[in-house]
């Protein structure tokens, strides 16, 4: 075999692992807490669905089966302050070892078998983040009593601190299930990002939802892996004839690609019923409209062929030169790769920019 197809042979195997691995990744995050703390409004704004059904009493059925959005699975536990879940037993009994994280959530301070369990997890070395909820009702009770919302956020912080003594957690955070991009719901997930290894950080950003412009930019770095990934199995394949192009592409991929970009955004039709909650009328027709053209565009074997059909020509003479480094100069020089990624680029520049105005409209509807 010529050694130059054998490096390609090999560069293309390793994309297709890579994509593979990024697709099966699975994020296992343990909430846990009491009844009433708003977990479940946490799990969903988080994951940017309704995957957990809200209740002001014990909803959850089954805590061995997670809340499941994608690579995110949710697990929400009780707190360790019950009979039937003795406190030196809760770590062996919910499995928490496996877990990549777990959020620890109160609506207002923590009990002493609380403060046991979150010791325990710090032993273990499990990343472990603070979560007070409903943050926006103790603001508007103190505004009636004349205190600034920043003094009730410094004072909660302040009480959760103290509370927590000298436990080393990874970080507290406040947060509003009513105003996702209010507070510190963002940083909180950009932490728990950080906290993440290989595939998995690229699961975790690709699935949350958007609540910062840092998680946007994030999102992005995803999108572009996706397209390079795709674009050089997409090109490899070579399986569908190009009309009026000496070329041949894989075009199932190429829709697939598609789709994952509209994932990675949150452009489905599941995310974007749960952003509704948080747009005005005209931002939610523009945001209907957009994704309408998006999928038309993109969405189909046929529009993808028409687009290919387009553009075919003129990328011939184009280089691909930015994907060099990742896919190599004899993968990034041929056509079927600079077709599949100049359209894969399309994508992500319309699929951002329908995220952004959702992001933008969720931003300019939030207030207290």
């Amino acid at each position: 075999m010529n050694p130059k197809n054998s490096d390609k042979t090999n560069i293309l195997k390793k994309f297709e692992e890579d994509l593979e691995q990024y697709k099966n990744a699975k994020i296992k995050c343990g909430i846990i807490g009491r009844s009433g703390t708003g977990k479940s409004s946490l799990i969903n704004t988080i994951a940017g669905e309704e995957i957990a059904e809200v209740g002001e009493i014990e909803t959850t059925q089954d805590v061995n089966t997670p809340f499941e959005s994608n690579g995110l699975l949710f697990y929400d536990l009780p707190g360790c302050s019950t009979t039937s879940f003795p406190k030196e037993e809760y770590i062996e009994t919910f499995k928490i070892k496996s877990f990549d994280c777990v959020i620890l959530v109160t609506a207002d301070r923590f009990f002493e078998d609380d403060l046991f369990l979150i010791k325990e997890l710090v032993k273990i070395e499990m990343p472990v983040f603070i979560v007070r909820t409903k943050i926006d009702f103790s603001i508007e009770r103190a505004l009636k009593r004349g205190i600034t919302p920043e003094e009730t956020q410094e004072t909660i912080l302040n009480n959760l601190k103290e509370n927590l003594g000298s436990i080393d957690v990874n970080g507290i955070y406040l947060t509003s299930a009513d105003h996702p991009n209010l507070f510190d719901l963002s940083q909180l997930l950009e932490d728990i990002f950080f906290s993440l290894n290989d595939f998995k950080k690229e699961r975790f950003i690709a699935d949350i939802n958007i609540t910062s412009q840092r998680i946007l930019e994030e999102k992005k770095k995803i999108a572009e892996k996706t397209v390079m990934r795709h674009s050089a199995l997409a090109a490899a394949n070579g399986l569908n004839p190009v009309p009026g192009v000496d070329i041949s592409l894989d075009i199932a991929l190429m829709v697939k690609m598609s789709k994952e970009v509209k994932t990675i955004y949150g452009l489905d039709e599941e995310h974007q019923e749960f952003n509704l909650q948080y747009l005005d009328k005209k931002t939610t027709k523009f945001i209907a409209s957009k994704i309408l053209q998006y999928t038309s565009r993109y969405g189909g074997k046929e529009a993808i062929m028409i687009l290919l059909k387009r553009v075919g020509s003129s990328i011939a003479t184009k280089t691909a030169s930015k994907w060099v480094p990742f896919v190599g100069q004899a993968i990034a020089a041929g056509i079927g790769f600079k077709m599949t990624s100049w359209i894969g680029k399309d994508m992500i520049k319309d699929a951002e920019e329908i995220a952004i105005a959702v992001f933008e409209g969720m931003k300019g509807t939030e207030s207290l």
